[in-house]
Parts: C-alpha cells; structure tokens; sequence
C-alpha cells in the first residue's frame, strides 16, 4: 500500500469517526429535546365537571363525539386505534376510551384534563392529543361527550402504547410537528360553562377546530408535517380557495366528498367518521363562518 493510500484511508477513517459522533451529538440532543417536551409537568387549575346520565344527554354526546372528532380518532365505538405504525415515525395509538380499556379509571376530573388541557393526571403531557382544538369545549359539551363514552358496551380490546421514532423525535425538537398540545394553551382560561348552538358565524367558529387539525391554523391547508407517505395535501379553505363554493357545495362536500365541479374530496377527508354527521344548523354556522376567515394563499397551513 502506497503512503500516499495509507494518508487517504486515515484521513477517510477521521472524517468518517467524526460523522458518527456529530450524528451521535445530534442525535443524544435530539432526544433530549424531545424527551424534555415528553416529561414537561402542566399545572392545571381544578375544574369541577358535571357529566350527566340522562339518555338526551347521552345522545347529544355521541353527535359531539362524532363532531368534535372523538370517533374519528378513536374508532367509532372508542375503542381505540393504531394511527401510525412506522419504524422511523414510530407508533402512534389512540387508546381505548370505553370502559373496558382506559375509560375504566378515568374520573371525571381525568376527562377534563385530558381532553381541554391535554395532560394525564401527573400533569405531564399526552400525545398527539390535539386539546389546543378542544380548550374552549364547554362544559356541557365535554359532559355529554363523556356520558357517551360510559354508556357505551365495555369493549376489552387492548392497545400497545405509543412509541416515539427518530424521524417525528427530529420534528419535533426543530417544532416541525408539535406532539405535546399541553404546551400551546393557556391552562388558566376560563372554559364556557354551556354554548347554544345557532346558525352563526360564532357558532361555526366553535365548530371549526375539527378543520383545523388538517387543515391547519389558518385553514389555507398545504401539507401536513409528519403526515403518513401517500397522503393528499389539505385543501385550501379560506375564502381564497373555496370561497365560491355556494351552502349547498358545502353540504355535499361535508356530507359525500364531492366538490362542486363533480371531483372526489381525497380519502382522508373523514366524511364517514366526522362530517356527514354534522346537522344543518351545523353546516350553515360553519359555512357562515368560513366566508370570514380571512384569504390567505395555499399552503399557508
């Protein structure tokens, strides 16, 4: 071997060492990072909550179930569900809400806390729990949800935890996904005590958390950081995109996935699990609501 080899291959050799231990610096920062957002506590303030018997009650609970979302991530009995599973991203559950799995030993205090403020009982943060959407729920709404879930029949199906991969650790230290909403809300918030629904835009605004979790903050949709290979990008629901589309568009886009030129919504759009369900009343507060967010161009999310 020729020194002038032997030189290249020690130099190789040290740049290759050095790569592996800067990737090993980023990657021990990385789950730092991650691992701090993780076991973050919240302080959240108490909360008493009153969660009805009465079948109305139950029954208004099951439409705000389906609504707010509840069973769209839960399954439809709430039995739970592997969202993602994926060696890089890693497995991402929503676990069993009957009685049979987790909602056994949930108080209500436990249901409070999880679903408005995203915390498990040790104040340390859920995944993947979008309660940024459901901080304003009110009470009477996240009382009836919560009837709904315990009359629902035991299903003793057991789920696997959530586990965290590389690739959605990395996200979230660079805040390119945020798993932990704890940390997006203002825990000392007064909650409504009780909100009539009507056909208004301030009604609709309520409503609208279940679009933002796709479509994003600003409702201009784009792609969703994190989402699984394969998925459509969210569409463009400010004025600026679907802004001439008429109630009745909105109605069959909500109810059958079908834009108004004949064109089919993409799959993940939960027709089935969230919107058809939402009622007239619903859909005319929201369509009154949309036509005031204001304009912003695609991908804005």
């Amino acid at each position: 071997m020729s020194a002038r080899l032997r030189t290249v291959l020690r130099w190789t050799a040290r740049l290759a060492g050095g790569l592996v231990v800067l990737l090993l610096v980023v990657g021990a920062g990385v789950y730092g990072i991650s691992e701090h957002h993780a076991t973050s506590r919240y302080v959240v303030p108490e909360h008493p909550l009153r969660v009805p018997t009465d079948s109305d009650s139950v029954a208004r609970g099951a439409h705000m179930a389906a609504v707010r979302g509840c069973a769209g991530c839960h399954a439809p009995d709430l039995s739970g569900q592997i969202d993602i599973d994926d060696p890089l991203i890693g497995r991402l559950v929503m676990p069993n809400l009957t009685r049979g799995g987790r909602g056994a030993a949930l108080t209500d205090r436990d249901w409070e806390r999880a679903v408005r403020h995203g915390v498990r009982q040790d104040g340390t943060p859920l995944v993947v729990m979008p309660a940024h959407l459901h901080s304003q729920l009110s009470d009477e709404d996240l009382g009836d949800i919560v009837a709904y879930a315990r009359s629902l029949p035991p299903n003793p199906v057991v789920r696997p935890s959530s586990r965290l991969g590389p690739a959605i650790r990395l996200m979230d230290a660079a805040g390119q996904v945020r798993l932990f909403a704890a940390a997006r809300i203002d825990h000392a918030k007064p909650h409504p005590t009780r909100v009539v629904p009507a056909p208004t835009a301030e009604y609709g605004a309520y409503l609208a958390p279940v679009c933002v979790d796709c479509h994003g903050e600003h409702l201009s949709g784009g792609p969703i950081p994190g989402a699984p290979p394969g998925w459509m990008p969210p569409a463009n629901i400010t004025p600026a995109g679907i802004g001439h589309y008429t109630e009745a568009d909105l109605v069959r886009a909500l109810r059958e996935g079908i834009r108004p030129g004949g064109t089919r919504i993409a799959a993940q759009m939960p027709i089935e699990q969230v919107t058809r369900h939402f009622t007239d009343e619903e859909i005319h507060a929201l369509y009154a609501y949309l036509r005031t967010v204001p304009p912003r161009p695609y991908g804005q999310r």
